[in-house]
């Protein structure tokens, strides 16, 4: 009884043993895969790698851009669309003008003074033919006037014993004719002045005509005028002013004016003016008096 016991007993020891060695093995591997599946899910899932038509193609333009692109690539050449696209340099400050540049400048600034100086020689030209109309106009009037004193002598003289004049007072006599007073006239308006200036002072001389021998006097401040001898003609022009009677007074007043201009003396020629206008209302002069005077 106690072998069969002790061999019952060791069967039932080997089968729990057994039953246990078993356990241990389900217990062992079943922590094993739980440690695994932590690992598992405690481990960073590996990077993907992007597919190929991602990394290695860019991403394209939209349809209107890359057409734009290509027609002025096309248009100007891709080295110039680079170009273009780089931000140009602020300009550089303006390169100093080359000499033949300030040559052509000094010739042109040359030529307007050349321009200016001209003109003004023919403003000059046009007052002192403005004056000789002016003057021709004057003169007529004073013509008429000598005719008639002629006829009247005539009449007087169908009158009278006919005596022979003396040959020198015959030759003073038709020195003071109308017709020597227009050939000083023309010689001025020819601009033969040396010629003018010795009529005109035969005239002044002969004291036959009043008339005459004022305008006579006025063309010989004239004449020294046109000569530029300023000095001289300011004396003539002074000198009309002093005669009782002429009808070239505001013109010589006007006159004596642009002499002192010429010399210089502005405020007698202002003064000058503001005598031809107060003065001489009725002179043709007044208008440009009045211009001169509010110039200076």
């Amino acid at each position: 009884m106690g072998l069969e016991n002790y061999n019952k007993v060791v069967n039932e020891f080997k089968h729990s043993w057994f039953l246990f060695s078993v356990i241990t093995a389900f217990v062992l591997v079943g922590c094993g895969g739980s440690e695994q599946a932590t690992t598992d899910q405690q481990e960073p899932a590996a990077v993907q790698p992007a597919p190929a038509s991602e990394t290695t193609q860019p991403k394209e333009k939209p349809k209107e851009e890359n057409s734009a692109d290509n027609a002025l690539t096309s248009f100007v050449g891709s080295d110039e669309l680079k170009a273009d696209s780089v931000p140009s340099a602020p300009p550089a400050a303006a390169a100093p003008a080359e000499p033949s540049q300030l040559a052509q400048y000094e010739k042109q600034i040359g030529d307007l003074r050349t321009e200016n100086t001209s003109i003004k020689q023919r403003n000059v030209k046009l007052e002192v033919d403005n004056r000789l109309l002016t003057a021709r106009l004057n003169d007529t009037e004073a013509k008429m006037a000598a005719e008639k004193d002629r006829a009247d002598k005539a009449e007087s003289s169908v009158k009278a014993v006919v005596v022979a004049p003396n040959p020198e007072e015959a030759a003073a006599s038709t020195v003071a004719t109308p017709k020597s007073y227009d050939e000083a006239l023309k010689a001025f308006q020819a601009h033969k002045y040396d010629e003018a200036l010795s009529g005109f002072q035969a005239v002044a001389s002969s004291g036959e005509n009043a008339d005459l021998v004022g305008n006579a006097k006025y063309w010989i401040g004239e004449t020294h005028f046109a000569k530029k001898n300023y000095k001289s003609a300011l004396e003539d022009f002074q000198g009309v002013l002093k005669l009782k009677k002429s009808v070239k007074k505001g013109d010589a007043q006007f006159m004596i004016g642009q002499t002192y201009e010429h010399l210089g003396n502005k405020a007698k020629a202002k003064a000058a003016y503001e005598k031809v206008v107060k003065e001489y209302p009725m002179n043709r002069n007044v208008k440009r008096a009045k211009q001169r005077w509010a110039k200076l």
